[in-house]
């Protein structure tokens, strides 16, 4: 199982370098089209929008399984051991239940959007809302692993 969780990460990793990547790159060309040129591309402020959306959302989710969000820590370290796993297991829920409220709404949002399209790109706007299931569903295997963790220290 943990080999799963660690592949899982080094991947997510991955793509949110890629994602980066591919948002610096492409806003500093239109940033050097735009002035240098006065010729931007007509597209690139719809690619860099949906780029943001995924990596924002990705990066979202992948910061669950680091522990990098604002946490409940500044009430836990007032109160004894016992108390900081009940408000780590109840953090963990949260992240589960915000989890599944996005596969749920984003699957409705991207069904009210099929047939949209953005106007510079030709992109489906469901594509866009797309990341929202998808962090969901990173927000839930990052939140079992929590869980799997918590099974494995007995805290």
């Amino acid at each position: 199982m943990r080999r799963i969780f660690e592949t899982a990460d080094k991947v997510i990793v991955n793509v949110l370098g890629i994602l980066l990547i591919f948002l610096v790159v492409l806003t500093s060309a239109q940033v050097t089209l735009r002035y240098v040129f006065n010729s931007p591309l007509p597209w690139a402020e719809e690619f860099i929008g949906f780029l943001m959306i995924y990596f924002g959302l990705i990066g979202g989710s992948w910061g669950i399984k680091h522990a990098i969000h604002i946490a409940m820590e500044v009430f836990v370290k007032k109160f004894m051991k016992k108390a900081m796993k009940f408000v780590y297991i109840l953090e963990t829920l949260s992240y589960i239940f915000i989890g599944v409220m996005e596969i749920v709404y984003g699957v409705n949002i991207m069904k009210l959007t099929v047939f949209q399209i953005l106007p510079a790109t030709g992109i489906k706007v469901s594509y866009s809302y797309a990341a929202l299931p998808v962090a969901g569903a990173l927000m839930l295997f990052f939140a079992l692993e929590r869980l799997v963790e918590m099974k494995g220290e007995r805290v």
